[in-house]
């Protein structure tokens, strides 16, 4: 017996190819962010004297910046993945209402839940990709707090040694 119609097997396809592509722009996203942020941890690295002092400013004010566009980003992320929960729940119902009503074999909830799942599966991906993106942004969001507050504690030392 086959439980996917013609069109659920075409749809699963076509969410399944939207997903890699998903993916694959979460993945240049995150290495558009890495080359935008590594390069700001290096001040740390150098000697600090008073020349390195404008590049230390420098850093604080980007890394500002930066904690700005990312707060943009996971907002925007999580308004999809609010849409997307919405389509899942919706998704889930209609398949559990045809598995009542309309499988030719009974099944117990057990097993409805498991065909389901196989169902969902996709849109279920969909989600956790949307999820992990915005959990890379929330963690690149505190790197960049740290360093913020690194840099805070270099300058009230620079302060502080009267440089």
């Amino acid at each position: 017996m086959n439980v996917y119609s013609a069109e659920e097997v075409e749809r699963i396809n076509k969410l399944k190819e939207t997903n890699d592509k998903l993916e694959e722009f979460f993945n240049c996203k995150r290495a558009e962010w890495k080359n935008q942020i590594e390069p700001l941890f290096e001040v740390l690295k150098v000697e600090i004297t008073t020349q390195t002092s404008k590049n230390i400013m420098e850093t604080q004010s980007l890394c500002l910046t930066y904690r700005q566009m990312i707060t943009e980003q996971i907002s925007t992320f999580l308004d999809r993945r609010s849409k997307q929960d919405v389509k899942l729940k919706r998704i889930k119902q209609d398949k559990f209402i045809w598995y009542a009503t309309s499988f030719g074999i009974k099944t117990n909830m057990g097993e409805k839940s498991l065909l389901i799942e196989a169902h969902v599966a996709e849109e279920q991906r969909n989600v956790e990709l949307i999820e992990n993106y915005i959990e890379y942004l929330r963690q690149t969001n505190k790197n960049l707090e740290s360093l913020q507050f690194t840099i805070k504690n270099i300058i009230d030392l620079f302060n502080y040694l009267g440089r």
